[in-house]
């Protein structure tokens, strides 16, 4: 991969700062290699680079072959628009603080119980450039088939992780809520959110979809009257109720973010959480339900969300009690009366990022596509909205989530 516009800053003298930085060592680097660091269309905040970097330390044997060391790098967009809607969103002020004083708090806790569970990468460096973390897919970790999303055994792993890092951000807050003062509240409702546009053209495309599909024409009218007032209603779901129970929501809960290990029999065992460049201090809801209604199969949205609730219910609680939280325990009726204030969230996970998600062809979902008014961004999302799969998914979904409302009119 040859070095992008805007990246010329990579060089080895980058890299030897942050290897002597993160080894308390002397190094020099002797060569390195550059790959993308995620396909095309599946990252709308930052740019991700894979480097490997060939190394030796100075108290190395001059005879010794170099060391190896693989590393994500997180780097602002090339396009300058929405690199500067980033920017105003301070995704990498808020991710930066995550890696940073958030988790290192969270790994105190956890290790004061003897817990050795690990939510995230390593974090290694941070410059006005970059975050650099480690490269789990140097430990196996990896992605499965995103098309198809994500079957039981991958969902009650991540939903009881999800519950035992909510757990312990909550305990947190309890004990030194000034934790996460600059994550009280989201960047979502800033003027200028590229995603504003992003979702209204999202929900105005399946819109058409309903339209177009005679099962789906009861829907139509119900989702003109939320576009109306999507932005508004969808910041609502990010506010906090400091009277209520608050944890650290991970903000972009699906399975982009989601990297797995599986055993010799292909049997998943483990599941680490990346980007938390937009993570906010509020319900627990918002991580829940953005996870059932983006990466859930369609067997599960189905038949299976009930049993995840009372999963991450039950988990939440075990958690909290071995934590030592000092709180009430939210049992599973306040679970569930938090998941459904958070329906417009839902829906808007629904009908804005589960059809990128699902596409065959993730190059057409690029941030110049889902959010240009040129010709060529409107072919391609016209496309991506009526993909014969994501109209099963507003078969199963919609009903869920706005079929009281049409029956109501009815």
């Amino acid at each position: 991969m040859a070095v992008a516009p805007g990246l010329e800053w990579i060089d080895r003298e980058y890299f030897t700062r942050v290897l002597e930085t993160y080894l308390h060592a002397d190094v020099t680097v002797q060569r390195y290699e550059l790959a993308a660091g995620c396909p095309g269309g599946q990252n709308f905040m930052s740019a991700i680079v894979r480097a490997t970097v060939h190394y030796t330390l100075a108290s190395a044997k001059p005879e010794g072959p170099p060391e190896t060391v693989s590393l994500i790098v997180k780097t602002k967009l090339s396009n300058p628009e929405l690199a500067e809607g980033a920017d105003q969103l301070n995704v990498f002020g808020i991710e930066k603080n995550v890696y940073g004083a958030v988790l290192k708090a969270v790994r105190e806790l956890l290790t004061s119980f003897g817990d050795c569970t690990q939510f995230a990468p390593r974090f290694i460096y941070e410059d006005e450039h970059a975050l650099v973390l480690e490269d789990l897919a140097a430990k196996g970790y990896r992605q499965p088939d995103r098309r198809a999303r994500l079957d039981q055994p991958h969902m009650r792993l991540i939903v009881q992780k999800l519950a035992k890092f909510h757990a312990a951000t909550a305990v947190l807050g309890r004990k030194n809520r000034d934790l996460f003062n600059e994550l009280g509240s989201s960047s979502f409702s800033t003027e200028g959110n590229p995603i504003h546009l992003f979702y209204t053209y999202a929900i105005d495309h399946c819109i058409d979809q309903t339209e177009r599909v005679p099962e789906l024409r009861q829907y139509t009218d119900s989702l003109r009257s939320f576009l109306d007032h999507a932005i508004d209603r969808e910041a609502k779901s990010y506010e906090c109720d400091k009277a209520g129970f608050n944890v650290l929501n991970h903000g972009d809960m699906w399975l982009n973010n989601l990297l797995w290990k599986y055993d010799s029999d292909g049997a998943v065992t483990d599941v680490i959480m990346v980007d938390y460049q937009e993570s906010f201090y509020g319900s627990p809801a918002f991580d829940l339900s953005h996870l059932l209604y983006s990466s859930a199969n369609s067997e599960l949205q189905r038949a299976g969300f009930d049993e995840l609730v009372q999963l991450y219910a039950d988990e939440l609680r075990d958690a909290l009690r071995q934590f030592k939280y000092d709180g009430p325990l939210p049992d599973l009726e306040r679970v569930r009366s938090e998941m459904a204030s958070k329906r417009d969230h839902a829906l808007i996970v629904t009908t804005c990022i589960v059809p990128p998600l699902i596409l065959e062809n993730s190059e057409l979902a690029t941030p110049e596509n889902m959010v240009g008014d040129h010709e060529e961004a409107v072919r391609a999302r016209e496309e991506i909205f009526s993909n014969p799969k994501f109209i099963e998914i507003l078969t199963i979904l919609l009903p869920r989530l706005i079929g009281d409302e049409v029956a109501n009119k009815g």
